[in-house]
């Protein structure tokens, strides 16, 4: 059996031009720079406009991408969405940015896999291309996660930012299944999880959730639709799952951690980041960040240093690039690309 390969041909993101420091933080509420960026390694996050829009920032981001391939938007077959903060409940972001850049032939739903939404997304779209179902597919991420932040909650204001990311996905020449790794190009291999049984370690309430939900929560958390988490649990559930996902890709590919050039992880906190190279044995120089500038975009996050890496030279054509992201749900994966 073959399969189209699939290339990422174009990149872009967007980032809102206000700045929240730690310095700014520090006058809401109990903390420092040093306590914030000893635990996190974010220094900066930016903060959507009062009148901006999620849908603004994914578009931004999309026609950077767009641009960046060489393509018109009409050359667009799908258009694939991830976020969990979008403007409106319906219709769909991704039918949103297709009406803002013009892409008037694609198919374009949303994914929630949260922190790990470009990551599942890339996968799905993948898929549609890899089967000659479309041939070009943009998978776009943008989040508004400050208007979900309690800014008198200093373990979780200090972590979240704004922004977008998009890439460009390209099918190329058919390449049997079976063919060894040296003849491949483009998308290799993912491992996707997720464990439904601890929803409850991380979740934003909606305004209007059911009483049988609303019964789990505190008072506080039932009237207010902020991001709320299980610090600790988190990060011992984000370094074992995103550490065993990569394994498991590296493991079937019968392929070892210095063969890949760059790991590019969700950017959540710099010593999970940290651990999870450690563990898979892939060096601080070659992991692609952008957490310090821009701190914890959820779904952004990932297509957001991507693009940074790109524009940088840091990432080149026939570097293998591993990608991996943890999420609430709880929800895990990774994807394996050839550049």
């Amino acid at each position: 059996m073959s399969l189209h390969s699939v290339s990422i041909i174009g990149t872009g993101a967007y980032l809102p031009d206000a700045v929240i420091t730690n310095a700014d933080l520090e006058k809401m509420v109990d903390t420092n720079d040093e306590w914030i960026f000893s635990r996190t390694g974010i220094r900066e996050r930016r903060k959507m406009g009062d009148e901006q829009t999620v849908t603004e920032m994914g578009a931004a981001a999309a026609q950077r991408a767009i641009e960046a391939a060489g393509i018109d938007p009409a050359e667009i077959d799908l258009i694939i969405a991830a976020s969990f903060t979008a403007d409106l409940a319906f219709p769909p972001l991704a039918a949103m940015i297709q009406r803002e850049i013009g892409a008037t032939r694609a198919a374009a739903f949303d994914t929630n896999a949260v922190c790990a939404g470009f990551l599942f997304a890339m996968v799905q779209g993948a898929q549609f291309v890899q089967t000659g179902a479309y041939k070009t597919a943009l998978i776009v991420a943008a989040e508004g996660l400050t208007r979900f932040v309690d800014y008198t909650d200093r373990n979780s204001c200090i972590l979240f930012g704004d922004g977008a990311g998009a890439a460009i996905l390209r099918a190329g020449e058919p390449v049997a299944a079976d063919a060894p790794l040296s003849d491949k190009t483009g998308f290799i291999d993912f491992d996707l999880g997720s464990d439904g049984t601890r929803v409850n370690v991380a979740f934003v309430p909606r305004a209007n959730a059911p009483a049988a939900w609303l019964k789990t929560l505190s008072e506080r958390e039932q009237i207010t639709p902020y991001i709320w988490q299980d610090g600790r649990a988190m990060f011992k559930a984000a370094i074992n799952g995103m550490t065993d996902s990569v394994k498991r890709i590296l493991d079937r590919q019968h392929i070892s951690a210095e063969e890949i050039a760059t790991l590019v992880p969700h950017q959540a906190n710099l010593r999970i980041i940290e651990a999870v190279g450690e563990r898979v044995g892939i060096p601080t120089e070659r992991v692609a960040l952008c957490l310090e500038e821009y701190g914890n975009t959820s779904a952004a996050s990932m297509a957001i240093t991507l693009d940074k890496w790109k524009r940088l030279g840091r990432i080149g054509q026939g570097d293998l690039v591993m990608f991996t992201a943890f999420a609430g749900g709880l929800t895990w994966g990774s994807a394996l690309f050839r550049m």
